[in-house]
């Protein structure tokens, strides 16, 4: 037997993987195959470092996970202690406290990233948008608009009415839903109209304002 191949073999009865062979004898990884491919007591290693490297590679994936969810949990600390600080500085502009109240009866309170409200009244909807754009200022690109429709609605014409009354492009607009059911008789001259924008952080903080301010309003001065 070569020299080299017998310390090879010496090197994977020890438990040495392939990799760590080739690097100590300077072969490729197709020799070391090739020689121990038909070794049972080389397969039994194989099995054994692989079952090593799961674990290993599990246990890094927690701890990844665990840094991960700390660093998400304390940036919605940060969210929250920043809410705090708005309100204290928004709570008598006119249009922050509508646009609390607006959400607090129509907005979105379950998902985690969905800041959203859904109406008929074009004026509710347009007064959102104002909140959301002037003062937390979001980028108007970023804000989202879908239609709820019922089957004798034309999406076009429900679309450019919409448009027009909240002053949001074409860009904005996402697939208009229809309801399926039975009847298809017309509810709603243009549909429901659905406006949001999704951000965690952003979700915090308006959950944040939501409590602070119906501990404020719900006090008698």
């Amino acid at each position: 037997m070569r020299f080299d191949k017998q310390k090879a073999f010496e090197l994977r009865k020890q438990g040495r993987s392939y990799q760590e062979i080739r690097k100590i004898l300077g072969m490729s990884m197709a020799i070391l195959s090739d020689w121990f491919k038909n070794e049972a007591w080389s397969s039994e290693i194989k099995s054994r470092l692989a079952s090593k490297a799961s674990t290993k590679n599990s246990y890094k994936l927690k701890l990844m996970h665990t840094a991960r969810m700390k660093k998400l949990t304390d940036s919605y600390d940060d969210a929250r202690r920043e809410a705090k600080d708005e309100y204290k500085k928004f709570r008598t502009n006119p249009l922050f406290i509508a646009g609390l109240m607006i959400y607090w009866g129509e907005g979105d309170k379950r998902s985690k990233y969905r800041c959203g409200i859904a109406n008929t009244e074009p004026l509710m909807i347009k007064v959102f948008i104002r909140f959301l754009r002037e003062i937390c200022k979001i980028e108007v690109e970023k804000i989202t608009v879908w239609l709820l429709l019922y089957p004798d609605l034309k999406d076009d014409v429900c679309r450019n009415f919409w448009k027009e009354k909240i002053t949001l492009g074409e860009s904005n607009f996402r697939n208009s839903i229809t309801i399926k059911g039975k009847s298809s008789v017309r509810r709603l001259s243009y549909g429901v109209c659905n406006v949001a924008f999704h951000n965690r952080y952003f979700k915090e903080k308006m959950l944040a304002w939501l409590q602070l301010a119906s501990e404020d309003l719900s006090v008698s001065k």
